[in-house]
C-alpha cells in the first residue's frame, strides 16, 4: 500500500509540475506526444545524467519522485522519469545543450540543477541529492564545454580524428603526421620535439604498429609532452595515446565506409553500436590495403688509410614493392551493474600478411672511379602476423563528485612468422655474372605474451584538492627463431648456416606504483608526484643467459606549477623525470647481415637513458581564437644512439652505443583561431637546439644544430556542404637522433632507413588536400576526396662525414596517393524507452518517460 501511495504523489506531482510549465501560445510546445521537445536531426543524442535522491535526514533512498530535464532557454520539456525504489535517476540519449533538471516530490522542497551537455561532459554523475522538507539545499552547478578539431591544453593536446580529412582512409601514420608537434618519418618512427614519445592505444601500452591501426578505427589522439606521475615512466618525449572509437548512444547506430586509391589500393569498413538499458554492446572492422613502392640510393667513399690513392667507393640503388593486408576487428561490451558501477569487455583481433620485394644493386670503384666489380641482390619474402588483445575493466563512481576507482586487465598475445629467399649474384665491372649466384632462403617465427594489471584511485580532498594513487604490473615475453640456409650448388642440398641464425628469447617485469596530490589556493595551483618503478630483465640467445644493466634509480618525480591570470591567460611550470630502456632489437646481441654492406649490430650492455624535461607554457584564449606557447628543456643521460664504423674494404658495422649525454631546448608556439566564418587555422612551429656528445668504442666527437618545424591546417566549410581541407609540413635540416622505441614502425622487407648520431638529416616539405562533400539527410553520406604530398616531395635523405668515410643516402617512398573514401552514417534513436510501460505484479512503475507512463 506504501508503494502506491507514493507512486500516486509521484504522479500528481508530475502532473501539476507539467501544467505549471505549460507553453504560452507562440512558444515551442513541450512535446504533448511525450517524445519531448522537438531537437534538431543533426544533433548528437549522446548525453547520459544520472543520480540519486536521498533524504537528508535518515540518509534513505526517495523511490518514485519526479525527475525532469527542461531546456533553459523555454522551459520545454526534454526527457523525465520517477526515480527507481532505490533512489536512482538515469536519462540518457541526452542532446548537446544547457539545461535545467528539476526535481519534485510531495513533502520535500523542489530542486533544480544547471548542467550542459557537452562533447567533453557527455557523462555527468549528479551525485546524492539530499531533500529535506521546506529546505532549499541544491545548489546550481554549470558544466561547459565545445567541440574542435583540436582542443589545446597546457597539460594535453586532443586532435579529433574525425575531423581531419586527409587521413580518412589511412592508417595511424597518416593521422599523426598531421597533428601539431609530432613528426613521423618513412619508416612510420615518430617523434614529438625530435625525440621518440611512448605511443599508448586507449590508455596502455600495445604490440601494434602504427600502419596496423586503420585511421577510421581511431576516435581521437592525445598529445602529452610532460606527462604526470600517473602515466609510465617511458618515453623520452612524452605519451601520444590513440583513442579507438567506442560509440555509447542508445539505440542502434553505426557507418560504412570503403575507399579506393592510385596504386592498386583499397580500403572497407563499418561498425555498429546497439545500447539497451544496461547493455552496450559495439563491434567494428577494417580492411586495408595499400599497396606501395620505395627506392633509394646510396654513395659512400671509403678512407682507408687517408690518402687519396687508398679510397673506394661504393654506389648502391634499391627498388621494392610491398604488398601487405591489414584486417582489424574490435569487439566488446559494457554492461552497467548500476548508475555507479560498470564492467567492460572487450576484444581486439588484428591480422596482417605482406609479400615484400626488393632489388639491391651494388657497384663497387677504386680510387679512379673505375668500376672494379657488381653485386645484385633479389629478396623475396612473405610475412604475416596475428595479434589478439583482451580487454577487461570495471570503474566504481562515488556520489562525492570526482572520486572513482578503476580496474584493468590487458592480455595481448601475438604471433608472426617470414619465409623467403635471396638471389646474390657476383659481376664483373662490365656486368657479366661471375659464377653461380648464391642462394640462401630463411625462415623465422616469434611469439609475444604482453600482460598489464593495473588499478586506479582518485579521491578528491577538501574542498580544491585530488589525491590519485594506482599500481601496475607489466609482463611481456619474446621468443624468436630466426633460421638461414645456405643452398649447395653442387648437389642442391641447403645447408644451416650458423653465423647467419639466431634463436633469441627474453622477457620483461616492470612493477610500479605512483602517488599525486593537486590542489589550488585562490589562481595559484600545484601538482606534486613520485612514481616509483622496478624494472627486471633477462635474455638469451643461442643458449647463452645474460641479463644487462637493470633500470636504476626507479624513482620518476614530476611537478607542476600554473597561474591563472586576468583576460583568461594561465602559466604553467612544469618538471618531470622519465626512462626510455633498449628494446629487443637493440639489445639482440646477433649481426644483421641482409645488406653485407651495412651490417648492424644489437649490443647487450646498453643503458637505459634518463631523461629530465623542464617546460614553461602560456595559454591564452580569445572569442575565436588559442594561443599556446612553451619553451622546453629537455636533458638525456647515457643517450641511446648509434654509431656507424667501417670494416673491411666497402662494408660498414652500425652498432648501438650509450652516448654521454645530449641536451635540447626549444620553443613551440600553436595558434588555433578562426580568420573568418567557416574558416579555422591551426598553426605550429617548434624550434630547438640539440647537443650531443659522444665517447665511445675510442671514438669522441660532438654532434650539435639548430633546426624547427612548421605544420598548418585549415579547414574551410563552403556552401553545397563542401568542406576543403590544406594541411602541410616543413621539417628543417637536423641532425639525426636514433628513433629509441615507441616508433611503430612499418611492416614490410624494405631496406632499412640508417640513422646515427654522426649525421646530418636534409630538410623536406610537404603538402596535402582533401575535399569532403555531405548530403542525404541529416549529411549522412560524405565522399572524401584527397590527395596526399601534392608535390611529390616526401622523401628521407642522410649525410655523414667522418674521417674514416662519408655516405650520402636518399630513400623514397610512395607518397603522392589520391584517395576517394565514401562513408554512411546510420541510426536509430531508442524509441523503446518511451513507450508506454505497464507496472509489474508489484506495481514498481518501470523506467521511462514519466509523461508517456500516464
Amino acid at each position: 500500500m506504501k508503494k502506491r501511495y507514493l507512486l500516486l504523489a509521484g504522479i500528481l506531482m508530475w502532473q501539476v509540475q507539467s501544467f505549471a510549465q505549460a507553453p504560452v501560445a507562440g512558444k515551442p510546445a513541450a512535446a504533448a506526444n511525450g517524445q519531448g521537445a522537438k531537437t534538431r536531426p543533426d544533433m548528437p543524442q549522446i548525453g547520459r545524467l544520472y543520480g540519486k535522491l536521498i533524504d537528508a535526514s535518515n540518509g534513505k533512498p526517495i523511490p518514485y519522485a519526479s525527475v525532469a530535464l527542461l531546456r533553459q532557454r523555454d522551459s520545454s520539456v526534454v526527457t523525465g522519469m520517477l526515480t527507481k525504489p532505490n533512489g536512482e535517476f538515469n536519462l540518457e540519449s541526452l542532446p548537446f545543450g544547457p539545461f535545467l533538471v528539476r526535481i519534485n516530490f510531495m513533502g520535500y522542497t523542489g530542486l533544480q540543477k544547471k548542467v550542459s551537455i557537452t562533447p567533453q561532459t557527455t557523462e555527468q554523475d549528479l551525485g546524492n541529492i539530499k531533500m529535506q522538507p521546506n529546505v532549499k539545499t541544491l545548489q546550481s552547478v554549470e558544466v561547459t564545454g565545445r567541440k574542435s578539431a583540436f582542443t589545446m591544453g597546457i597539460d594535453k593536446k586532443v586532435f579529433n580524428v574525425e575531423r581531419n580529412l586527409t587521413s580518412v582512409g589511412g592508417t595511424a601514420t597518416d593521422v599523426l603526421k598531421n597533428i601539431p608537434s609530432v613528426n613521423v618519418d618513412l619508416d612510420g618512427n615518430v617523434s614529438v620535439r625530435n625525440a621518440a614519445p611512448n605511443i599508448f592505444v586507449d590508455g596502455k601500452p600495445s604490440t601494434l604498429t602504427l600502419d596496423q591501426i586503420p585511421a577510421d578505427a581511431i576516435e581521437s589522439v592525445e598529445l602529452i609532452t610532460n606527462p604526470s606521475a600517473r602515466y609510465d615512466a617511458e618515453g623520452m618525449s612524452g605519451i601520444l595515446n590513440i583513442i579507438l572509437k567506442k560509440n555509447r548512444k542508445a539505440g542502434f547506430n553505426g557507418s560504412v565506409q570503403a575507399g579506393i586509391g592510385t596504386g592498386n589500393k583499397y580500403n572497407a569498413g563499418g561498425n555498429i553500436n546497439i545500447r539497451q538499458g544496461k547493455f552496450n554492446v559495439f563491434a567494428n572492422y577494417n580492411l586495408n590495403a595499400n599497396r606501395s613502392w620505395g627506392e633509394g640510393n646510396t654513395s659512400r667513399s671509403n678512407y682507408k688509410s687517408g690518402t687519396a690513392a687508398d679510397t673506394s667507393f661504393l654506389l648502391q640503388n634499391s627498388n621494392s614493392n610491398s604488398k601487405p593486408l591489414f584486417q582489424f576487428g574490435r569487439f566488446g561490451l559494457d554492461y552497467q551493474i548500476d548508475n555507479r558501477n560498470t564492467i567492460s569487455l572487450s576484444q581486439n583481433i588484428v591480422a596482417g600478411d605482406f609479400k615484400n620485394n626488393e632489388d639491391l644493386l651494388s657497384t663497387f670503384s677504386n680510387s679512379q672511379h673505375n668500376i672494379t666489380g657488381q653485386s645484385d641482390r633479389r629478396n623475396n619474402n612473405k610475412f604475416g602476423f596475428r595479434n589478439y588483445t583482451t580487454a577487461l575493466g570495471f570503474k566504481h563512481t562515488y556520489a562525492k563528485p570526482n572520486k572513482e576507482w578503476t580496474a584493468d586487465f590487458n592480455y595481448n598475445r601475438s604471433s608472426n612468422n617470414r619465409n623467403g629467399d635471396y638471389l646474390t649474384q657476383a659481376m664483373n665491372a662490365q656486368g657479366t655474372p661471375l659464377g653461380q649466384p648464391l642462394y640462401q632462403t630463411n625462415t623465422s617465427a616469434g611469439k609475444t605474451t604482453f600482460i598489464t594489471i593495473q588499478t586506479d584511485y582518485t579521491n578528491p580532498v577538501g574542498k580544491n584538492g585530488k589525491l590519485e594513487t594506482g599500481a601496475k604490473v607489466t609482463l611481456r615475453d619474446y621468443t624468436s627463431d630466426y633460421q638461414v640456409f645456405d643452398k649447395d650448388t653442387l648437389n642442391g642440398h641447403f645447408i644451416p648456416n650458423a653465423m647467419l641464425s639466431t634463436a633469441y628469447k627474453y622477457n620483461e617485469e616492470i612493477y610500479a606504483g605512483y602517488a599525486n596530490f593537486s590542489n589550488t589556493m585562490g589562481n595559484f595551483g600545484y601538482q606534486a608526484g613520485l612514481r616509483v618503478e622496478q624494472y627486471v630483465y633477462a635474455g638469451e640467445n643461442q643458449g647463452v643467459h645474460y641479463k644487462p644493466t637493470k633500470a636504476v634509480p626507479g624513482f620518476f618525480p614530476s611537478v607542476y606549477l600554473s597561474q591563472k591570470l586576468k583576460h583568461d591567460q594561465e602559466l604553467q611550470l612544469n618538471y618531470s623525470r622519465r626512462v626510455n630502456r633498449p628494446n629487443f632489437f637493440q639489445l639482440i646481441p646477433y649481426r644483421d647481415y641482409s645488406d653485407p654492406q651495412n651490417q648492424r649490430e644489437g649490443n647487450p650492455n646498453l643503458k637505459p637513458e634518463y631523461i629530465n624535461s623542464l617546460e614553461f607554457s602560456y595559454a591564452k584564449n580569445w572569442q575565436n581564437a588559442n594561443l599556446l606557447g612553451s619553451v622546453y628543456f629537455r636533458n638525456v643521460n647515457n643517450m641511446i644512439s648509434t654509431i656507424s664504423t667501417p670494416i673491411g674494404a666497402d662494408t660498414l658495422l652500425t652498432q648501438f652505443i650509450n652516448a654521454n649525454r645530449s641536451n635540447s631546448y626549444g620553443a613551440e608556439i600553436t595558434l588555433k583561431n578562426q580568420i573568418l566564418k567557416g574558416w579555422d587555422l591551426t598553426s605550429n612551429v617548434n624550434l630547438y637546439q640539440t647537443d650531443m656528445k659522444v665517447n665511445s668504442n675510442g671514438q669522441h666527437f660532438n654532434n650539435s644544430g639548430f633546426s624547427w618545424l612548421a605544420k598548418i591546417n585549415s579547414e574551410t566549410k563552403l556552401p553545397a556542404n563542401f568542406t576543403v581541407q590544406v594541411t602541410g609540413s616543413y621539417q628543417a635540416p637536423t641532425i639525426a637522433l636514433p628513433a629509441s622505441g615507441g616508433g611503430g614502425g612499418r611492416g614490410g622487407g624494405f631496406m632499412m632507413i640508417p640513422t646515427s648520431s654522426q649525421g646530418t638529416i636534409k630538410g623536406f616539405s610537404t603538402v596535402d588536400v582533401a575535399v569532403r562533400k555531405d548530403f542525404l539527410k541529416n549529411k549522412a553520406a560524405s565522399l572524401t576526396l584527397s590527395l596526399s604530398d601534392v608535390f611529390n616531395t616526401r622523401q628521407y635523405e642522410l649525410n655523414q662525414a667522418t674521417p674514416a668515410f662519408a655516405q650520402d643516402y636518399i630513400r623514397k617512398r610512395e607518397s603522392r596517393i589520391l584517395k576517394l573514401n565514401f562513408s554512411y552514417r546510420f541510426g536509430k534513436f531508442d524509441a523503446s524507452l518511451f513507450k508506454k510501460k505497464k507496472p509489474n505484479n508489484n506495481n514498481d512503475m518501470q523506467m521511462g518517460d514519466p509523461m508517456q507512463s500516464f
